[in-house]
């Protein structure tokens, strides 16, 4: 009678670890909903960051922010009173995106550093202001990465939360913004050794808006959270990270940001992924889109060509063999007649 209730007193915490395990596996809504992600090269940014001149076509940078063309782009050092902000030139027109971000946080302090630094989808662009280095009153979204506690909380620190701005609401400081939280959670992502700290923001407009971490493996994704959101149109993405009686290095390491195609199922006539990806790519080479009426025009002329083209190619190959076979029984005769 023992060995039955032994094996099963066994078995529960497995069973139970792998129902949890379920069940944060189910708490991704955007799990089968995204049938692919296209490169946005006008809103991507890698080594060496710069070109010849010390520019970059597609992004602005200033305040305080260094460029370590083999490693970085670094908003602050690990110095007081530092601001530096990093923007993209162009707005980002696509309805659905995701951008990953692979970012660094350390310092030579050990209990006292900050401030942290903050990720933009905003309409507001390259200003400095006393929000991780950008302006206050912003409209979109902020997405802070809060090393440093202003008051006391029930949660544990550093702490990735988000703002939604509708240009008239102040961040709360004192208070680390805790009334105007739209979403938050709780991972250590400084000084996380030779693990890459990402982050992965994907959104699906009028959906959801979901933030997952990178903090302890590769490939190891955790989700921050989830949360319904309605974010302005065409916004710039930005960075920006400050330092005050406290500090820390920030550091943008690249930027990867996707238009997102959704399965069918998911698509709203009101939108239209491909469509808006495809302006953001021609507007690059200057490249406009032809109207419908010429387009349909001149795609049916097309098409009759090669059905045409391939037609003749038809005929020419069963004409080519019809006299490969006669050449062959001609050749065949004469051998029998040999």
């Amino acid at each position: 009678m023992l060995r039955p209730i032994t094996t099963l007193s066994l078995l529960l915490p497995l069973l139970l670890s792998c129902g949890v395990a379920l069940a944060d596996e189910g708490t991704d809504s955007l799990t089968g909903m995204i049938e692919k992600t296209t490169p946005l090269r006008t809103h991507s940014l890698a080594a060496p960051y710069v070109d010849s001149d010390l520019q970059n076509r597609w992004w602005d940078f200033g305040g305080n922010a260094i460029i370590n063309t083999n490693k970085h782009v670094r908003l602050t050092q690990d110095r007081p009173s530092e601001k530096g902000w990093l923007w993209s030139r162009m707005p980002l027109s696509v309805s659905n995106w995701q951008i990953d971000v692979e970012f660094k946080v350390d310092g030579k302090a050990h209990n006292l550093f900050g401030d942290g630094f903050a990720i933009w989808i905003s309409k507001d662009r390259a200003k400095e202001g006393p929000v991780f280095g950008s302006v206050d009153y912003f409209t979109g979204l902020g997405l802070f990465f809060d090393t440093y506690s202003n008051s006391r909380h029930s949660y544990q620190w550093p702490r990735i939360t988000a703002m939604l701005g509708d240009g008239k609401t102040q961040y709360d400081h004192d208070h680390d913004n805790e009334a105007h939280e739209l979403a938050g959670c709780s991972e250590n992502f400084r000084r996380q050794g030779d693990t890459p700290t990402k982050a992965r923001i994907t959104y699906i407009k009028n959906k959801i808006l979901q933030v997952k971490v990178q903090t302890k493996y590769v490939n190891d994704w955790k989700l921050c959270f989830e949360t319904p959101v309605d974010l302005p149109d065409n916004p710039y993405i930005g960075f920006s990270a400050a330092t005050g009686d406290v500090s820390d290095n920030h550091d943008i390491v690249s930027v990867n940001t996707f238009s997102a195609t959704l399965r069918p199922q998911f698509r709203s006539t009101a939108q239209a992924p491909l469509a808006a990806a495809d302006t953001v790519e021609k507007a690059k080479s200057g490249k406009g889109k032809p109207s419908s009426k010429s387009s349909s025009s001149g795609g049916g002329a097309a098409g009759w060509f090669l059905f045409i083209l391939k037609g003749i190619g038809i005929l020419a190959f069963v004409a080519f063999a019809i006299a490969a076979f006669r050449t062959y029984s001609a050749q065949k005769k004469q051998k029998r007649h040999w």
